[in-house]
């Protein structure tokens, strides 16, 4: 292998395939890595869903988009993904997922250095490959910088941060106008539903938060926009109105926004908590089948709300009816939480 100090590297590639929180936490890596090489231009490959998200990470220059359901589905489209990627001429890339594909289009493009993990028998297509083999349980942050070993640098700032832009502001300025959206620091966040059923926040308990923190601020619900009917169930039953659904809404950038001028957020374990974590937004997490010591908020200004049933976490797996390690927790628990970062009197 050669080494890393003695290449010229004017051109990285990051290849991070997967969801947002991934993204969001892959922050930290990009940083090292411009630390390490700070005139080389950073580039990051991901799918569309997630590229609004790369493009807020500060370290990275400019995003590219692998549509792996879409244009670039199959075989086919992965060798016209890598015919776009040998026309950019990057000299190195960094793989971060598990999965093969990362390595294996990397090696199609012709990146003539490549680094990534050993899963799946990616090594075959890298030139430096990992240990995918966890020591230990740590924060995804640091799990994330361990693919970095073999090129013996690392970081240990794992602070969060999203940069979305005057573009973002200006469109949300648009929003908020036109929605009649709460001015800054004078609302609350609740985002109650997870990837999986069993990571959603009780109905009565979210009732109860609503009617609660709506004794001091308005409370606005997020969501994806198949998820507007249960917002609406649950606004309605908190006695607000619908105007308080923000279901598909806004777009990621403008979510940032939106949560970096909340007095608060409360959450479930899901992608915009973590925006909320990058965007500095205080922040009660709620967690039960999923362990807060790899997912959770790091921050001073948050705090977790975990009760650590003994068949947690269970990732969703178990076969308990509902979700008892959610349903156990109650809204006082929540509301001392937010207290302890100031949000709520």
């Amino acid at each position: 292998m050669p080494d890393i100090d003695s290449l010229t590297i004017r051109r990285i590639l990051i290849i991070d395939l997967a969801f947002i929180g991934d993204v969001i936490l892959a922050g930290p890596l990009t940083r090292a890595v411009k630390e390490k090489w700070p005139q080389a231009e950073l580039c990051m490959l991901t799918v569309p869903l997630t590229s609004s998200v790369a493009g807020m990470l500060p370290a990275v220059d400019r995003v590219l988009v692998y549509d792996k359901k879409g244009r670039h589905r199959g075989l086919g489209g992965m060798w016209q993904m890598a015919g776009e990627l040998r026309r950019e001429h990057f000299d190195a890339a960094i793989c971060m997922n598990f999965a093969l594909r990362g390595a294996a289009v990397a090696k199609l493009a012709g990146i003539p250095y490549r680094l990534g993990y050993d899963a799946q028998h990616a090594g075959l297509f890298l030139t430096w490959a990992a240990s995918h083999v966890r020591d230990g349980i740590k924060h995804e942050t640091e799990n994330h910088l361990e693919v970095l070993k073999p090129w013996g640098f690392s970081t240990k700032d794992y602070g969060l941060s999203l940069q979305p832009g005057r573009e973002a502001e200006s469109s949300f300025a648009r929003k908020q106008s036109e929605l009649g959206l709460a001015a800054a620091k004078e609302y609350f966040v609740l985002c109650p539903l997870g990837s999986y059923p069993k990571k959603n926040m009780p109905v009565p308990l979210a009732v109860q938060l609503i009617r609660e923190l709506e004794a001091q601020k308005p409370v606005y619900l997020i969501g994806g926009a198949g998820e507007k009917d249960a917002l609406s169930a649950l606004a309605k039953a908190g006695h607000i109105g619908d105007s308080r659904v923000l279901a598909g809404t806004l777009n990621l950038p403008e979510l940032a926004v939106f949560l970096g001028r909340a007095a608060a957020m409360v959450s479930v374990d899901t992608g915009p908590m973590h925006i909320a974590q990058a965007m500095q937004c205080p922040t009660a997490a709620l967690f039960g089948p999923t362990d807060p010591a790899v997912w959770g908020p790091r921050n001073e200004n948050s705090r977790v709300v975990y009760l650590a049933e003994a068949c947690s976490p269970c990732w969703g797996k178990t076969e308990c009816r509902g979700s008892r390690c959610m349903e156990k927790i109650k809204a006082a628990q929540v509301l001392e939480a937010l207290r302890q970062v100031k949000a709520i009197r």
